[in-house]
């Protein structure tokens, strides 16, 4: 059945410690040594010779010094840098690094007490980091994570229905990760897409170090639709109806949609425009309602989406998708595996929806999109959302005693903005959401994996047959796990997890379906801010984290959680700390790496968020195809 009262999925999120500090002490490894690059004083690689072509000695090849003998050392291994004159120094000639907030030069000796090139000026908001006076907007720019100071907000295509969520207040939530005001402004294109940008700033907010301000935002439906709550609208649309909002210092942003606790509402913790990327693989799920019911007065259908925006003028970007695509001018109707490319310009939003199903089409593949590409050639941001759907859709699932078929309530809305694929991973521990049913039954969740870029050979401690396999690029595979688990890839892959219908928990009615993106090992962080909302039953934060690590809670040992092996991944064994948590921010940090996803359940809805990342760019993908 379709429900339309549901409690909000507030996005709360968040917010990952951006390491903004400035950078304290001697020049270490990987340090600029001349300002221009590389690590040595003449640059980081081998050095070759006038004449022949053959490398010259002493050298440098990048961190490993190789004098005349050929005998070589590892001069990163000691924390040291590699100058070719020198050996290993302690830095390298000429390079600047901060002491305090002043800049430093390294002396022709390789030692630190060189002369002071210059003290950063606080009051114009700089601080000394690798080297240079940098805005903390700079900072967050050269470490990629969800923090940052500029971000694209949609709002993307909710459910048709009686209660009109189209309709409903959206907005987004500004949390100030830095030490200072953030004064952070929204604005919006009121020109159609081909034309001069026509810019209106919508919202100007201060929000104070260490706030959160929520601010709703003016209806803009991607779809097409005459009016929102249009049933008739072609899904499929071209516009150019995104939010840029922008910050003085860096900021995390996550959308919710629809704004207030009610009917059908998910969250996106939102990427900064440093973090995006130019290759996405999409990770969703199917539409709840994707063949026509219907019904008095209208049809009922569901659809799902990709959703891609503009951020630099004239991106080309090419979409692949899996399922076929619904057509709307200029935007053809378009097979699986056909091509859909456009010219993006800033604030350009392009809206791709799955076309009507028919009782021939496979279930479990009807109206989903995962597994579609995205590529372009400058930056974008993508989004892969359900206008409303129910979990476990066709797959099968073990169930509690007692349980009929008929208990499958309910639907509710999902999206999610994706991680590019060139912060992708190969080392996952993914752990199961806190248990909503009662009575010592544990429901299962829904993993899905996605194949990125390359044919991965993954290996993880699920049962057969999902223990060991090939996944192609594309490919999704779909299972079900009640425990934690680990997963290895010798090539990026994505892993998703959903939560079920209230229907599949036993006990009591709690929560319903969600979407988290789990980040990999690879972009762990040692500190998190997070913010659990309120309106909710129940919060919880889940830890990932090796066994022994103390990970404190606001300023203390984490205590009341339940603790579960997760599994060991490259040698490293991490546990799972399942915590609760009262309304309001908290901060978690430790001294080792550990991963983070904030739950929460109400009487008819739930969120759940990975509680931060780095997004840096860890892979290299092939040229697409």
């Amino acid at each position: 059945m379709r429900r339309f009262l549901t409690f909000s999925k507030v996005a709360a999120a968040l917010i990952a410690s951006a390491g903004l500090a400035s950078s304290m002490g001697a020049c270490s490894a990987g340090e600029d040594p001349d300002g221009t690059g590389g690590a040595g004083a003449s640059g980081a690689g081998a050095q070759t010779g006038q004449g022949g072509g053959l490398p010259t000695c002493p050298r440098c090849d990048f961190d490993i010094y190789v004098d005349c003998n050929g005998n070589s050392t590892d001069c990163a291994a000691q924390g040291l840098v590699c100058a070719p004159t020198l050996g290993c120094a302690t830095c390298a000639p000429g390079a600047k690094f901060c002491v305090g907030n002043e800049v430093h030069e390294c002396t022709d000796q390789g030692t630190p007490d060189g002369p002071l090139v210059e003290t950063c000026d606080v009051n114009a908001g700089l601080t000394c980091d690798n080297g240079a006076c940098k805005t903390a907007c700079q900072i967050a720019e050269d470490q990629p994570s969800n923090v940052g100071c500029e971000f694209w907000a949609v709002d993307l295509d909710q459910q048709d229905g009686f209660n009109d969520p189209a309709s409903a207040p959206w907005g987004v939530g500004l949390s100030n990760a830095g030490m200072g005001q953030a004064n952070v402004t929204i604005e919006i294109n009121e020109a159609p897409p081909g034309m001069p940008p026509q810019l209106v700033v919508v919202k100007q907010v201060s929000v104070p170090a260490g706030a959160l301000v929520a601010e709703v935002l003016p209806t803009r439906e991607l779809d097409c639709g005459t009016v929102p709550n249009d049933y008739g609208s072609p899904g499929t649309c071209l516009s150019s109806r995104a939010f840029r909002i922008t910050s003085s210092s860096p900021i995390v942003v996550y959308q919710f949609n629809v704004f207030e606790n009610a009917y059908s509402n998910d969250a996106s913790l939102l990427l900064p425009a440093n973090a995006l990327g130019k290759q996405y693989r999409v990770l969703g799920w199917n539409a709840g309602h994707p063949i026509k019911i219907n019904f008095p007065g209208l049809d009922i259908l569901d659809r799902s989406y990709i959703t891609v925006v503009g951020t630099k003028a004239n991106t080309q970007v090419t979409v692949r998708p899996s399922w076929r695509i619904k057509g709307n001018p200029p935007i053809a109707a378009t097979p699986a595996g056909g091509d859909i490319v456009v010219t993006l310009q800033p604030f350009d939003v392009l809206n791709l929806e799955t076309d009507d199903g028919t009782t021939s089409d496979p279930i479990e593949t009807v109206a989903d999109l995962s597994g579609s590409f995205v590529f372009a050639d400058q930056p974008v941001a993508v989004f892969s959302g359900v206008e409303t759907t129910q979990v476990p859709g066709p797959w099968e699932i073990p169930t509690y005693p007692g349980w009929k078929s008929g208990d499958t309530c309910c639907l509710d809305h999902l999206e999610e903005q994706l991680f590019p694929i060139e912060s992708l991973g190969m080392n996952y521990v993914i752990t199961r959401s806190p248990v909503r049913s009662t009575g010592g039954y544990k429901e299962p969740d829904i993993i899905r994996f996605v194949g990125a870029a390359e044919t991965a050979n993954v290996t993880t401690t699920l049962p057969a047959p999902y223990n060991s396999f090939v996944i192609q690029p594309g490919e999704v595979k779909t299972t079900w796990s009640q425990e934690n688990f680990t997963v290895t890839s010798d090539k990026p892959i994505l892993v998703g997890q959903l939560q079920v219908s209230q229907g599949y928990i036993q006990g009591q009615l709690l929560g319903d379906p969600d979407l988290t993106m789990f980040p990999p090992v690879e972009q762990y962080r040692t500190e998190y801010v997070i913010l659990t909302p309120g309106s909710w039953t129940q919060n919880w934060v889940v830890i990932s984290a090796e066994p022994g690590s103390t990970v404190n809670i606001d300023g203390v040992p984490a205590t009341g959680c339940s603790v579960a092996p997760a599994g060991t991944v490259n040698s490293v064994t991490y546990e799972s700390r399942v915590c609760p948590l009262q309304v309001g921010a908290h901060q978690l940090s430790s001294d080792k790496r550990f991963g983070i996803v904030a739950y929460g359940y109400g009487s008819a809805g739930s969120y759940a968020f990975a509680g931060g990342a780095d997004v840096k760019k860890i892979y290299e993908p092939p040229v697409p195809q």
